[in-house]
């Protein structure tokens, strides 16, 4: 974990307050920003509810989350002391958020020791535990979000996993493009496996492939198109804004919500 740690500490750095900090892929987040305040919604959360997020990176997702929902409080934790102080300093800028929001150290497999007995409203993960380097650790995290939920809380947690990411090869291969290699810092989850593991801690569990229409346009049509113009790939490419606006189909994406309750 200290490897990774130092990762992301360093990826904080260089990102110095770009919303590239935690992926290159804006128009991504941006998309799991937008998924997450509508399932919230969904949820229909008490107006003066607490939320947690874990593994918040450099808060940007808290902050448009606090943004949504004026009547929420908000903490954010991460294990990397470089993201803490990049939350803080995006948190700086937007003083209208300083008495709703707050960010501070914390590791998701010890929640206990990071916010106490503090029971949450929802709790959320964005490509948190696969930075989790084994699966222990991972359903240890996962257990540790139960844990701290209020009674019929919300966990929701956009993460990677190894079915779509199998399925976004698949068709990658068919266009013959490469696969997309897994980074060495990531563990990518297994469907199964971990819904089975969610039985354990909530009373019910599901993941939704929201990403998967974004990912079959990006990085399958659109990275096909870059082979045959021999140009490299542009994040910031219209076509990533397009295919925000499509409808979810099938499972070629990696990235999944888990919507869970406890």
């Amino acid at each position: 974990m200290d490897k990774i740690r130092e990762y992301w500490n360093e990826r904080a750095v260089d990102a110095k307050g770009s919303p590239t900090a935690t992926t290159n892929d804006v128009f991504l987040r941006q998309l799991e920003g937008v998924t997450l305040v509508a399932r919230l919604r969904d949820h229909c959360l008490r107006s003066l509810c607490t939320i947690l997020d874990v593994g918040c990176g450099d808060g940007m997702t808290t902050l448009e989350l606090a943004r949504h929902f004026p009547d929420a409080r908000f903490l954010g934790i991460d294990f990397s002391p470089s993201m803490i102080e990049a939350a803080r300093s995006n948190l700086a800028v937007q003083p209208d958020l300083g008495a709703r929001v707050a960010f501070s150290s914390g590791d998701a497999r010890d929640l206990k020791g990071a916010v106490g007995n503090q029971k949450y409203d929802a709790i959320i993960t964005n490509r948190c535990l696969i930075n989790i380097p084994e699966p222990e650790g991972q359903f240890l995290a996962l257990k540790e979000i139960a844990d701290h939920l209020s009674d019929a809380g919300l966990f929701l947690g956009s993460e990677n996993f190894i079915g779509g990411q199998i399925e976004l090869d698949r068709l990658r291969n068919l266009m013959n493009l490469p696969k997309i290699p897994i980074r060495w810092h990531n563990l990518y989850l297994d469907e199964t496996s971990f819904l089975d593991e969610c039985k354990k801690h909530f009373s019910s569990a599901t993941l939704e492939n929201f990403t998967s229409s974004y990912y079959y346009a990006t990085r399958v049509i659109y990275s096909a198109l870059c082979k045959i113009e021999n140009s490299p790939v542009d994040y910031e490419h219209p076509i990533h804004r397009v295919a925000m606006q499509l409808p979810p189909f099938g499972d070629s994406s990696p990235i999944k919500l888990i919507v869970a309750v406890k």
